[in-house]
């Protein structure tokens, strides 16, 4: 029998990790004046009760992306913060966040794949709960401004590739970044060319150790890893390396099957190793945006 609740994890002062069974990560950040809560995760347990437990003060749900298991239990608030581009003309975001039609065969499936792992979690059918709530859903920008209190400031960035309009939180109190599955090991792009992407990865690397030190991202406890160290700032590095690398042509391309849908046609990728850390980031659209100089940034 494995474990049926989230792990808590104190990650930085006031500041907390909470792993839902092995399929992806929220945070919750407390200031002395409001608090702040990155992602609403998948539906295997109650979120809301959750933050409750963990803070008393008045706070703030934002999401990073709209996939399901970023988003899933949105219904479980009343207002929700995120990217205007992540619900208009996303054709999926009803059913990534319905609250109907989530059973436990969907965890079977990815479990199967070995995202999340029995061995570890053990969930049952009674643990769902997508939540209820009419949720007030508010558009925001980069440049969003969170303020706990007390100096401790929460922005809102804009890093677009995984999805149309993905949002990173950079943490003042903290100095950690929270960046959803925008810089993962197979993060990428389907909507803009290699060269573009390049330059939103260099503003992200840019920040390192002026305004964050640490980056945690969607999914750092993952596939029955149970650790919640900071992802290295290599990978970032990696990933650059990559797009550039494919842009001057000497990059090795592979088509590789979708890890949570295998039944879709496989996902043509970058494949990319730099110092020991490999990357699999998709294939661009194109090389260059239409006119640009073609001059690797």
């Amino acid at each position: 029998m494995g474990l049926v609740k989230p792990l808590v994890h104190e990650i930085a002062n006031k500041t907390w990790l909470i792993n839902e069974l092995g399929c992806n990560n929220m945070f919750v950040l407390e200031g002395p004046e409001r608090s702040f809560v990155v992602d609403a995760g998948m539906g295997y347990c109650n979120f809301r009760e959750i933050v409750e437990n963990l803070t008393k003060k008045p706070y703030d749900v934002a999401i990073t992306h709209a996939h399901p298991d970023h988003i899933g239990m949105m219904h479980q608030f009343d207002k929700i913060y995120i990217d205007r581009r992540e619900v208009e003309g996303n054709d999926k975001f009803d059913l990534y966040t319905s609250i109907d039609g989530f059973s436990m065969e969907h965890f079977s499936m990815i479990n199967s794949l070995r995202i999340g792992n029995w061995d570890v979690w053990t969930p049952t059918e009674d643990l769902i709960c997508r939540g209820n709530i009419d949720t007030e859903i508010v558009y925001i920008q980069e440049g969003h401004v969170f303020d706990l209190g007390g100096g401790r400031i929460v922005t809102a960035y804009y890093l677009p590739g995984h999805t149309p309009g993905h949002l990173y939180f950079v943490d003042s109190g903290s100095r950690i970044a929270f960046t959803g599955d925008c810089v993962n090991f197979n993060n990428g792009t389907t909507m803009h060319a290699a060269s573009t992407h390049i330059r939103y990865l260099h503003k992200i690397r840019s920040q390192y150790k002026k305004e964050y030190d640490r980056i945690f991202t969607g999914h750092t406890t993952y596939c029955g890893k149970l650790d919640v160290f900071s992802m290295e700032i290599n990978v970032v590095d990696t990933l650059i390396e990559a797009y550039r690398a494919y842009l001057r042509g000497e990059a090795e391309t592979a088509l590789i099957p979708f890890h949570i849908a295998p039944e879709m046609p496989p996902i043509n990728k970058i494949i990319f190793t730099v110092n020991g850390v490999r990357v699999e980031p998709p294939v661009p659209p194109a090389l260059w945006e239409e006119g640009e100089e073609q001059i690797i940034p």
